[in-house]
């Protein structure tokens, strides 16, 4: 790779520019001797074998348009574009396919005035399969067993339950998916306010072919309900399933929206009075996602996860989001001591948005999909910190520094949540540890010699 400015410009400052290449080859053969996985609860990985090998090419370039000008204090575009060639051999099957893409970015930031500065981003991301999303060999699961039944609606009697193997594991044949994201934002850090800044930032983000897995459930309901992805599905008559393949696959679409919003601001308490030492530090960052809108074929109706408070597995391997989290972060800091307090704040949420509880419109005990409730309680988090440096040598680097800290410094509980599992269903994990603390309140200290 090399980097560096092209020319001067036209007097709003140098060209830069960054150009490179890269090649990586990977390749891996894993295997356990036979033993089926089932047994020992998927604990110790699956077998794969096989080969990737990737080449890029990329070029970047930042381009000053006006500094100082009458419309404007500042004007920068840059742009970057990258070329992938992937090459993917499954050498169990010796099975090969090359994928060639490009992805780019444009973007700008614009300084009105002083202080004042909008920025923009529009790009097209592409991600290829990974060796368990192609390669991952795994056994059906064992008929009869929990994870080898799934309901068949074509079966009139109160009782549904399919006895059938379930396949998953990986998918030689999936193809790319592709994201295009767009963020606008504005950053405002006004001169009356020194040390302060304030950001809001909107994005949204496409996402084409999603690569993921669906549960043996959700490829036969799809296929009864909606005749999709009936090709993973084998019936020996309607109302007896023989297989289910519900490997990884290209699900659908992915839209998700939200904001970004950041604020901070430092505090030299000598502004306040001269005998004051050391400054105060304040910082909030929180997150509004709004839409997280999944659509796996336009004959079956798209469904909203915005606010699910943890991942979902029925329709895809993704983690939607609480629509509100924030953290806060206050400091004290001197020369030589530090103290910090941390607050995160994870909203309510859902358990799951497909369904219905009391709390959403169009509950009705007697509707499919209702529960007794469909609700996830926020959590708020309290962490503190500290730490001091003892001189020990005539340089201020030498010291020794003492620190310690409690995480969840009241001991918060985490609340019941969906919190997924490998190979079983949302409801393996009493929560989401995405999301909320596992392990109670917990204590550290220490001591770091620097010299």
């Amino acid at each position: 790779s090399m980097q560096g400015s092209l020319f001067e410009g036209w007097g709003a400052g140098a060209i830069g520019v960054a150009a490179g290449i890269d090649h990586r080859d990977e390749k891996g053969n894993v295997t356990h001797g036979g033993v089926n996985p089932n047994a020992y609860a998927f604990s110790w990985g699956l077998d794969y074998a096989g080969k990737i090998k990737v080449t890029e090419g990329f070029f970047e370039t930042n381009v000053p348009v006006l500094r100082d000008s009458a419309i404007g204090h500042f004007l920068e575009l840059n742009g970057a574009i990258r070329y992938t060639r992937n090459t993917s051999t499954d050498t169990l099957t010796s099975q090969s396919k090359a994928i060639e893409a490009t992805s780019w970015k444009l973007g700008g930031i614009y300084d009105i005035v002083d202080g004042l500065r909008l920025r923009a981003t529009r790009s097209r991301d592409i991600r290829a399969g990974g060796y368990r999303e192609l390669l991952l060999k795994t056994p059906p699961t064992d008929s009869g067993t929990p994870q080898g039944r799934v309901n068949n609606p074509n079966i009139a009697s109160p009782n549904k339950t399919d006895d059938t193997p379930v396949y998953s594991g990986g998918n030689f044949t999936i193809t790319p998916e592709y994201g295009d994201t767009t963020t606008v934002g504005v950053i405002v850090a006004p001169k009356f306010l020194p040390g302060f800044q304030m950001s809001l930032d909107w994005y949204q983000i496409k996402l084409t072919d999603a690569i993921a897995n669906l549960t043996g459930q959700r490829v036969v309901d799809l296929c009864v309900s909606y005749q999709v992805l009936c090709d993973r599905v084998t019936f020996a008559t309607p109302t007896n399933i023989t297989r289910v393949d519900a490997g990884q696959a290209n699900v659908g679409r992915i839209m998700i929206r939200g904001f970004d919003f950041e604020a901070s601001y430092r505090l030299p308490l000598q502004d306040l009075s001269a005998t004051l030492p050391g400054s105060l530090n304040f910082r909030m960052m929180l997150n509004h996602q709004y839409n997280f809108i999944v659509t796996q074929n336009p004959a079956v109706p798209a469904i909203d996860y915005a606010g699910q408070s943890g991942p979902q597995v029925e329709a895809g391997d993704f983690n939607p989001a609480p629509k509100w989290m924030w953290n806060a972060i206050i400091s004290y800091d001197t020369d030589r001591f530090n103290f910090t307090t941390t607050v995160r704040h994870i909203g309510k949420g859902t358990l799951n948005a497909a369904w219905f509880g009391p709390e959403d419109e169009g509950y009705s005990p007697t509707r499919a999909m209702s529960v007794t409730t469909n609700r996830v309680k926020p959590a708020t988090y309290v962490n503190i910190a500290m730490s001091y440096a003892i001189p020990i040598g005539s340089s201020e680097r030498q010291a020794l520094e003492v620190f310690g800290g409690i995480d969840n410094l009241f001991d918060k509980d985490p609340p019941v949540a969906p919190g997924g599992g490998p190979g079983v269903g949302a409801t393996a994990y009493p929560t989401s540890p995405v999301y909320f603390d596992t392990f109670g309140m917990r204590w550290r200290a220490g001591m770091r010699l620097k010299f």
